[in-house]
């Protein structure tokens, strides 16, 4: 789990324009097999916003992060 955490933090900072170098591999190719479905997409947006609020992140910070990501659920859903 420590891996995947770390991974996952990188490419949320990536995503987010942190500015560093993300190279893992691509949305689709990551997801590639797991047949995601939009529950499962909205889950972990979900834990994602909850997270960030229990960091006392704002609510309109939580809001463009959702959008931002959002753009990329086509990549991720049904692979």
């Amino acid at each position: 789990m420590d891996k995947q955490r770390r991974h996952q933090a990188a490419f949320i900072g990536y995503a987010l324009g942190s500015g560093r170098q993300y190279t893992g591999k691509s949305m689709a190719k990551a997801h590639e097999g797991m047949n995601l479905q939009p529950e499962h997409y909205d889950a972990i947006v979900g834990h994602l916003a909850d997270t960030l609020k229990h960091f006392q992140v704002s609510d309109e910070d939580i809001r463009e992060v959702e959008k931002t990501i959002g753009t990329l659920r086509d990549d991720i859903l049904y692979k």
